[in-house]
C-alpha cells in the first residue's frame, strides 16, 4: 500500500483542476503524485462532491447476515410485505436451526 495523502493535498488537486485550469499532467507533476491519483480523487469530487469515497471504508462492526440470510429476508418481504420485525428475526432464526 503506499503511502497516505492528506485530505488537504486532495482539496488542492481539485482547487488546481477547476479553479486554476491546470491539467492532470501538470497537477500530478508540480504536487509530485502520480497522474492516476489526480484522476482518482477529480472523479471522486464529481461523483460524489468531496475527495474521498464515503462508502470506501467499512465501520462498525461486520454483519452478522450472510448473502443467503439478505435473500431470505428478501424473498419473504416480497412475498409478506406487512411482516413486523420480530417475525422476520423468527423466521429466519427457525430457517438458521
Amino acid at each position: 500500500m503506499g503511502r497516505a495523502i492528506s485530505e488537504d493535498l486532495k482539496h488542492r488537486i481539485v482547487l488546481m483542476y477547476e479553479t486554476d485550469g491546470l491539467t492532470m499532467e501538470v497537477i500530478a507533476e508540480t504536487l509530485r503524485v502520480s497522474i492516476g491519483l489526480v484522476s482518482k480523487v477529480i472523479r471522486l469530487h464529481r461523483l460524489y462532491g468531496q475527495v474521498t469515497n464515503p462508502f470506501g471504508h467499512h465501520t462498525g462492526c461486520p454483519s452478522l447476515l450472510d448473502n443467503d440470510d439478505l435473500q431470505f429476508i428478501s424473498t419473504i418481504m416480497d412475498a409478506n410485505p406487512g411482516l413486523y420485525l420480530d417475525e422476520i428475526q423468527n423466521k429466519l432464526a427457525n430457517v438458521r436451526d
